[in-house]
């Protein structure tokens, strides 16, 4: 064996002085992890004692650090957990636990207990005896609260489940039934131990609803997102419309295991939409009679409760706007301008090219739920909301198209409701719906019921008010209904069909009130009842709204049937003598026109109807005279001529009817009719008083509202429309003159934004020429001198080296950096046209210059027959030299990558207006690391990274360039990843486009 010779002196202190910098230098590094950390750190002597403590640990318990290190780990722990921490402490010792995981209560200096997660190993010396605990802290208060909040959904949602209406039902992978509510079985008649365990084709239901059924399902289970089906049923109470809702529900390791599904009998809805859509037909047929029609719904549209604009000619330009629409887009200015205009954010969003379809076809459009990107206020930040919208076109008298109505409802609010509840949170949303719900139990031997402090509350009672018996309940049934309400609990007891009635209760203050009640019914061995076990539920508002709902389907139609006349007749005398003829009893049950008009040729004239001797009342000339004197005037209709504003009267008394009318034997009229209601209505031209149109409603209709208000402004508007007819046609003429002179105007500030626009691409080419040359030279000289200085002074930079090696590592990863940005930038100024691109080469190109890479990963790439298509050919190749290179980048340690890179020609989809051709689908595959797909939309962004620059280089640009590329070309691009087993990425391009030697523009 050689011996070596002993170190120099010098080299020995050398390397001491080294072993000591390093030392040192772990030390700061231990001591700044310790400190900075972002959980709570300790080490604790075997005694209990705080020895070290970092700042974290302290704020959490509420001390200082000198506080801290004076107590022991006991005395910080809260009793009860004090045995579990001793056990835990023995177990380490004897080597029985090498690492404590757990979770422990401690008391803050506050007083307060504050939940933690501990993690304890036990240090050692050389010889294995245990020196002291390293112990790891975080505070987890705030996840104890989730999930004593979720225990509470949790047993929230199994009650309501229970009593809800809706059917609630979860299904498996294999479709089965794995949880009914009792509402299906109300609903089929088929025993919840029939459908557990069952598919809806083994209970027998039919071929197309299990149709509908599965497919919903299984989307569900494939895309992983929610969605809804709607589905007719044929069961006891014969064929009834469900609308399902379909929510994925996953584990803890974020896999889908079963669908959660909400069924609502939406049949009524179905008929009520049914009648809305004739009725909205009829509507719109009469409003497309002449335009000028349309332009006096002003004061109406301005009122409703709804989005609304009028657009127009071809070009879609704002006539009209109320209030909602101006609010929704940041109160612009709309007027005159054209949709493409006003609100530039919607380019792309697919809104123009409908407004073209209806205005080219005729045929109105209807979308639910359409999510739209605006700048709602006018700030330059696009918002997303979701909208209810109707186009409908608008006609002239010859039965052309001139224009677009549209009509629109924010759901915004509602959608994002119910998508935060579809998971856990939706037990929430059925808790509303069943707010209204009160329980009960009959024992029927005993006679006795037993009532919740819910049902009590409902029939007006405080807790503990209801006596307890059936004579009791039926005492507060309304007298007209209580037999049908008997009956049908009385059948439910006999063998008959459960209890499932609606009926009417007085409270005890006389208040009048609708309860649907629902029970099933328990029987003994021999088939004697035993208990009715039920709700009674609070239906007041849904049949208020069906008796508002006739009463306003009646009113549309009389508007609809009355504008006919509107429109048609030249005669505005024929037209009152209809309008108020008519008005009885669609809107009231006695009405009264005044017309004293200051225009040549409207004479003035006073109507009334019914009169209980000459039917219609025309009042002479010399009574109108007198009326309009203001000494003799009605005090209504003479507030009404002065503050040129309707009134609405909840209540009338007798002493009110001169009011309304100075003729004594009309107000003999209205007392016979008990006239217990009124409306005044101005006519309006303009801001100038034409007349009024009195509405009296009697006893028996019941008082007005708002929404009668609404119908009395539409009609009054439509009246005076009729008046103004040859007005308005004057007006027409003169804005068609205008309207030309506008278009000129126009065309030449469109002219001026394509030269701004010229410009703007020109600076944008000045700029690149810039960054390329000018930003890259300091960069050059930075690394030039840095190898200098690394040449020439290398030996004498000691630790300074470090510094100058990250110096020029950052110089180089700024250089990379800008060309990356300039790859970025130029995708839409540096382009080719579009010409006939065999994919096939471009593939083998990328492939010959990754070769490098491949050998040194050991790669595998699988290229299928490619298809030729219409692109630029350059820039494909940076598509799949970015893809292909990311995928040889991102592989799994010690396992060699493999791509593949396939391609499918498909038929364009039908139901995509803006590509109507063959649709190139190109997939490349690998095996590499994965991502998490809630990171999809992260990955396309420029500069986003999903690891750090230490474990995978770049500057997170790649992907952005490649979504650029891709939409350049009219396609898509997205992923499907699972983290450890690879990715998937899918792009679609069109095979053919209409230009193809010519630079698309639209980038």
């Amino acid at each position: 064996m050689v011996k070596r010779p002993d170190p120099a002196p010098q080299e020995e202190i050398n390397t001491i002085s080294q072993l000591r910098s390093e030392v040192r230098r772990n030390e700061r590094r231990f001591q700044a992890t310790f400190e900075q950390a972002a959980v709570g750190m300790a080490h604790v002597g075997l005694d209990g004692r705080w020895l070290q403590v970092n700042q974290r640990l302290c704020d959490g318990l509420g001390y200082s650090r000198e506080e801290l290190q004076n107590l022991t780990i006991q005395q910080t722990t809260y009793r009860e957990d004090l045995a579990d921490s001793a056990q835990a402490f023995q177990q380490l010792l004897t080597g029985e636990l090498a690492t404590y995981r757990g979770e422990k209560r401690y008391i803050r200096k506050d007083g307060q207990v504050t939940w933690m997660h501990i993690t304890a190993s036990l240090a050692r010396d050389d010889d294995g005896q245990p020196l002291y605990l390293i112990v790891v802290i975080q505070q987890i208060d705030e996840r104890k609260k989730m999930e004593e909040t979720l225990y509470r959904q949790q047993q929230a949602f199994q009650t309501l489940a229970e009593n809800a209406r809706d059917i609630i039902a979860r299904f498996d992978r294999d479709f089965r039934f794995i949880y009914i509510n009792p509402a299906a079985t109300r609903a089929s008649n088929i025993p919840q131990t029939t459908l557990i365990g069952s598919t809806h084709a083994e209970i027998g239901l039919s071929p197309e609803y299990v149709t509908i059924w599965q497919d919903g399902l299984r989307k569900v289970f494939e895309t992983r997102q929610p969605t809804e089906i709607e589905l007719k049923y044929d069961g006891p109470s014969g064929q009834r419309y469900y609308q399902a809702s379909l929510s994925p529900e996953f584990n803890a390791s974020g896999n889908i295991i079963s669908v959660l599904s909400i069924a609502r009998d939406i049949t009524e809805q179905k008929r009520i939409e049914e009648d809305r859509t004739r009725l909205l037909a009829q509507e719109q047929r009469a409003r497309s009679v002449a335009e000028a029609e349309r332009l006096r719904l002003h004061n109406f549209l301005m009122q409703v409760p709804a989005i609304v604009c009028l657009l127009s000619g071809p070009e879609h330009r704002y006539e009209f706007a109320n209030e909602l629409y101006m609010q929704l887009v940041g109160n612009r200015d709309l007027l005159d301008k054209t949709v493409r205009e006003a609100l530039p954010e919607l380019e792309g969003q697919g809104f123009y090219e409908l407004l073209d379809n209806v205005y080219e076809t005729g045929e109105p459009f209807i979308g639910n739920e359409i999510p739209v990107l605006i700048d709602r206020h006018f700030n330059g930040h696009k918002e997303e909301v979701f909208i209810n919208f109707v186009y409908q076109p608008s006609r002239n008298v010859d039965g052309e198209v001139e224009g677009i109505m549209v009509h629109a409802v924010e759901v915004t609010e509602m959608i994002r409701n119910r998508e935060i509840t579809r998971s856990s949170q939706q037990r929430f949303e059925m808790a509303q719906q069943a707010a209204q719900i009160g329980t009960f139990e009959w024992l029927v031997p005993t006679n006795d019921i037993i009532w919740t402090p819910e049902l009590e509350m409902l029939y007006g009672l405080p807790a503990g008010g209801f006596e307890g018996k059936y004579e009791n309940w039926a005492q507060r049934v309304h007298p007209d209904d209580i037999e049908r309400a008997a009956s049908n609990l009385r059948r439910s007891t006999e063998g008959g069909p459960a209890y499932n009635v609606e009926f009417r209760i007085i409270q005890p203050d006389g208040t009048i009130r609708w309860m649907l009640g629902k029970g099933e019914t328990e029987y003994d061995e021999h088939g004697q009842a035993l208990r009715v076990v039920g709700v009674n539920i609070d239906i007041t508002e849904r049949k208020e709204a069906e008796l508002q709902l006739a009463r306003t389907l009646e009113q549309v139609g009389f508007i609809a049937s009355t504008s006919k006349l509107l429109v048609a007749s030249i005669d505005y005398r024929e037209v009152l003598a209809h309008v108020i003829k008519n008005a009885i009893p669609a809107i009231a049950d006695w009405c009264r026109i005044d017309l004293h008009s200051e225009e040549a040729d409207i004479q003035p004239l006073s109507l009334s109807y019914p009169d209980p001797v000459r039917g219609m009342h025309e009042l002479s000339f010399e009574e109108i005279s007198r009326a309009i004197d203001a000494e003799v005037t009605p005090s209504v209709l003479n507030t009404t001529r002065q503050q040129k504003k309707s009134d609405l009267i909840f209540q009338l008394d007798r002493d009110a009817y001169a009011a309304l009318t100075p003729d004594a034997d009309e107000q003999e009229m209205l007392r016979t009719l008990h006239a217990s209601s009124a409306m005044v209505v101005p006519l309006m031209i303009e801001d100038t008083i034409e007349g009024t149109v009195t509405l009296v409603a009697g006893a028996e209709r019941g008082p007005y509202t708002r929404a009668d208000l609404n119908i009395a402004e539409e009609l009054a508007s439509r009246v005076s429309m009729a008046i103004e007819r040859a007005r308005i046609y004057r007006n027409l003429q003169e804005l068609n003159t205008n309207l030309e002179a506008r278009v000129a105007q126009r065309t030449e500030e469109l002219r001026q934004l394509n030269t701004d626009l010229e410009r703007s691409n020109q600076e944008l080419q000045e700029f690149a020429y810039v960054a390329s040359h000018d930003l890259q030279e300091p960069l050059r000289k930075i690394q030039a001198f840095g190898n200098l200085l690394e040449d020439e002074y290398g030996e004498q930079l000691d630790d300074g080296k470090e510094y100058l090696d990250r110096m020029r590592n950052a110089a180089g990863r700024m250089r990379i950096l800008i060309d990356d940005l300039l790859t970025f930038s130029r995708v839409a100024t540096k382009t080719m046209p579009f010409t006939p691109t065999d994919l096939n080469i471009i593939i083998r190109d990328v492939i010959d210059d990754l070769e490098a890479r491949i050998q040194d990963t050991h790669g595998t790439i699988e290229v299928a027959e490619l298809p030729t298509i219409d692109a630029d050919s350059r820039q494909i190749y940076q598509v799949l030299q970015n893809l292909l290179g990311n995928a040889l980048k991102f592989h799994r340690p010690d396992v060699p990558p493999v791509i593949k890179v396939t391609a499918t020609i498909q038929e364009a989809d039908p139901e995509n207006e803006f590509n109507t051709g063959p649709i190139c689908v190109l997939t490349v595959e690998d095996n590499g690391i994965g991502f998490d797909e809630k990171y999809l939309d992260r990955i396309f962004t420029v500069f986003q990274r999903l690891h750090g620059r230490n474990e995978y280089e770049g500057t997170g640009i790649g992907l952005a360039v490649v979504r650029k590329i891709v939409e350049r070309h009219g396609g898509t691009i997205t992923a499907t990843s699972t983290p450890d087993e690879g990715s998937t990425f899918i792009v679609t391009l069109p095979v053919n486009h209409q230009t193809k030697d010519t630079e698309n523009l639209y980038e």
